[in-house]
C-alpha cells in the first residue's frame, strides 16, 4: 500500500508539472524572431481617431465601442499582443525583445472618449494602447465644466489618469499645428526659410514638451505628424529634439530590425474605418 501511494504521488506530481509547463507555454507570449535572413519582423499599427457611442456617427474616422471591443477581441483570439512604440524602441535600440505577433493600437487627438470607453477596454483584456494628444485641445478641455465624451478632449488629469494606469503611452502631436488651413499640419510653406520654420517648430513642439512635464510628470519621447503631413525639415528637427520615433498615415506593414533605426520613424499605419467590420478591417491590415 506504501509503495502504490507513493507512486500514485509520484504520478501526480509529474502530471502538475506537465501541466504547469503547459500553462506557461500557452499563457506567456514567446519572443518575435527575426527571420535568419534579417528581414525583420512584421509590425502593424492601426490608427483610431475617435469613439462614439451612438451608431449614426460611425465614419472613416469614427468607430463604436462595441466595434473597438470587437477589434480587440479578435486580436487576443487570433495570438496578437498589444506592444508600446516605446517596447519596439526598446527592441530596436536596446536589446529587448518583443512578443510573437506584436501590434500597436494607436489613437490620435486625445479624444475624452478615450478615458471613457478605450481605458474600461484596454483593463478588461490587459492590452496597450498609444494616444497622440494636441496639447491645444487639452488645454481648453480643461475649461469644460462636464466633458463630452461625444466631443470632447483629455483634460491634463485625464491625461494623467490614461499613463498612470500601465496600459498608455502618450505621444506628441504638435501643441496648435492640427490644422489644415494656412500651414497643412507640420508643412514648410512655400518661401518659408528653415530658419523661420524651425522657430515655428520649436516653438510649437517644445510647448506641449513643457506642459506634459509639468502637469503630468513627463516628456513624450514619440512624434505623431498631424495628419501625416511632414517635410524634410520637420523629420530633421524630429530627430534633432531627441524623440526616438515618429508615426505617419500611410496604411503599409512596418518591418522592424534590431538596431536599425531609422525603421523607427515615419511609422506606417492603417486607418480603422468605422464603415467596415472587423473581419475585414484585419484581414486587410493583418494580412489574414
Amino acid at each position: 500500500m506504501f509503495i502504490s501511494l507513493r507512486l500514485r504521488k509520484r504520478a501526480v506530481l509529474c502530471l502538475i508539472a506537465v501541466l504547469t509547463v503547459l500553462a506557461a507555454v500557452i499563457t506567456i507570449p514567446t519572443p518575435a524572431q527575426e527571420s535568419e535572413a534579417g528581414d525583420g519582423i512584421e509590425l502593424p499599427i492601426v490608427m483610431y481617431h475617435s469613439i462614439v457611442k451612438d451608431e449614426a456617427h460611425s465614419g472613416e474616422y469614427v468607430i463604436t465601442p462595441i466595434e473597438l471591443e470587437k477589434d480587440l477581441l479578435y486580436l487576443k483570439q487570433n495570438g496578437y499582443n498589444t506592444v508600446f512604440v516605446n517596447d519596439v524602441i526598446r527592441y530596436v535600440k536596446r536589446g529587448g525583445e518583443l512578443p510573437e505577433k506584436p501590434i500597436i493600437l494607436s489613437f490620435d487627438d486625445g479624444t475624452y472618449n478615450y478615458r471613457e470607453y478605450l481605458l474600461p477596454l484596454l483593463e478588461k483584456y490587459d492590452m496597450k494602447a498609444t494616444v497622440s494628444m494636441v496639447g491645444a485641445y487639452t488645454d481648453t478641455a480643461c475649461e469644460e465644466a462636464e466633458p463630452n465624451p461625444a466631443y470632447s478632449y483629455l483634460d491634463w488629469q485625464d491625461v494623467s489618469v490614461l499613463r498612470n494606469s500601465g496600459h498608455v503611452e502618450i505621444c506628441n502631436h504638435s501643441y496648435d499645428m492640427h490644422r489644415l488651413e494656412g500651414r497643412r499640419g507640420v508643412s514648410q510653406m512655400e518661401g518659408e526659410s528653415y530658419e523661420d520654420y524651425r522657430k515655428v517648430f520649436l516653438n510649437d513642439t517644445t510647448k506641449l514638451q513643457t506642459l506634459c512635464d509639468e502637469h503630468c510628470g513627463f516628456q513624450p519621447n514619440v512624434y505623431t505628424y498631424p495628419f501625416g503631413i511632414n517635410c524634410e525639415s520637420s523629420r530633421r528637427l524630429v530627430k534633432n529634439m531627441g524623440f526616438e520615433a515618429s508615426l505617419g498615415v500611410e496604411g503599409k506593414m512596418n518591418i522592424i530590425k534590431k538596431g536599425d533605426e531609422g525603421c523607427l520613424f515615419g511609422l506606417y499605419r492603417y486607418n480603422r474605418s468605422g464603415v467596415i467590420s472587423t473581419e475585414e478591417f484585419m484581414k486587410k491590415a493583418l494580412r489574414a
